[in-house]
């Protein structure tokens, strides 16, 4: 699994939210990663908090993980350079590495005042409606098993895990919650059952269900006709 972040202009395309709107609100960012969304978010006046297991280790081992990920990647995708047609590779990796040291300026002060929080899914440690709105991008659905579509083999994000996952993020949010991607990516392009399976789930329970497209480029265009994010609302 790859540990490198997004810098928030990212979140905005990826999520089709703005930051601006975002302003005086509880926002939760979960995984949160290496990524800058905390630290802007929190400069533009969200009141932003990110989740993720690896911040039980130190900064130096953070960074390390980080900048060794970008790096893999960007040589994996320039030896498949045709699959990334659409992608500025080195603006791409600009890009995430700005993200990097911007979340490594503000990791240590952000750990003392609770905008970086130790914890993984499905288990958070916060109270129920916590936050206006939870953000939760390239764990759910990426990382489930080839055979559904994801990319980990021997994946343990099984659908049980992905519901109770789901199930979890949506219980620490009062208004809405936005999952991203929601296509399959070891598979010709459709909408990840497990996706369906959510959103079906969802909209059972009585809550307003809908793909809202994204604009973020995740490389070649063609694979890019479902490029949406999973709103759930309540």
């Amino acid at each position: 699994m790859q540990f490198f972040g997004r810098v928030a202009s990212d979140y905005e395309a990826m999520f089709a939210i703005r930051l601006a709107d975002l302003k005086g609100r509880r926002v939760l960012d979960c995984p949160s990663g290496p990524g800058s969304f905390v630290s802007e978010g929190h400069a533009a006046g969200v009141r932003v908090i990110g989740v993720d297991p690896l911040y039980a280790q130190p900064l130096d081992a953070l960074v390390q993980r980080g900048s060794d990920d970008v790096h893999n990647t960007i040589s994996r995708m320039r030896a498949n350079a045709s699959c990334f047609a659409d992608i500025d590779l080195d603006a791409y990796a600009h890009s995430k590495l700005r993200a990097l040291a911007r979340f490594a300026s503000d990791f240590e002060q952000g750990s003392i005042d609770g905008r970086y929080v130790t914890a993984s899914l499905p288990n958070l440690p916060f109270a129920d409606r916590e936050f206006a709105v939870t953000l939760s991008a390239h764990l759910l659905f990426t990382y489930s098993d080839p055979a559904s579509g994801g990319l980990l083999p021997d994946s343990p994000f099984t659908l049980a895990w992905h519901q109770t996952a789901a199930d979890e993020l949506m219980r620490v949010s009062r208004r809405e919650l936005r999952l991203y991607p929601t296509t399959t990516r070891s598979l010709r392009p459709c909408r990840h059952p497990y996706a369906e399976a959510i959103a079906d789930r969802f909209r059972s329970l009585g809550h307003g269900v809908r793909y809202e497209p994204s604009s973020f480029a995740r490389g070649n265009h063609k694979d890019d006709t479902l490029n949406a994010c999973l709103v759930i609302q309540r």
